[in-house]
């Protein structure tokens, strides 16, 4: 009964191609006829991008790695009470005053 019905449904559909085919003008016919040709073109492509997503996610295999913990929530706790800003120092017995002042030379620029 299903190959009736598929031999029906076949014969129809060749029938109405026909029918349609001779009453379109040879443009329409062509825009047709490459619009199936594209989507045919197109199926083998489709069919090698499946395989390619597919076999990128076969290659990790999540179940073979032990699951992993979330990392520990860190928390920071500071005690006393906030100081206020001091100049740094430069080490044990050094003054500030001990530092060199910087020189700078213009560079064009003759000195008098």
């Amino acid at each position: 009964m299903k190959k009736v019905i598929v031999l029906i449904v076949l014969a129809f559909a060749v029938t109405l191609a026909v029918i349609v085919g001779y009453r379109m003008s040879t443009e329409a016919m062509a825009v047709v006829v490459g619009a199936v040709v594209g989507v045919l073109a197109g199926i083998p492509m489709a069919f090698l991008v499946l395989m390619a997503t597919r076999r990128t996610q076969s290659s990790y295999s999540y179940q073979s790695e032990p699951p992993q913990a979330p990392y520990p929530p860190v928390v920071v706790i500071q005690g006393g009470q906030a100081t206020p800003l001091q100049a740094p120092t430069l080490g044990p017995g050094a003054m500030a005053a001990e530092v060199e002042p910087r020189t700078y030379r213009v560079l064009g620029h003759e000195e008098d």
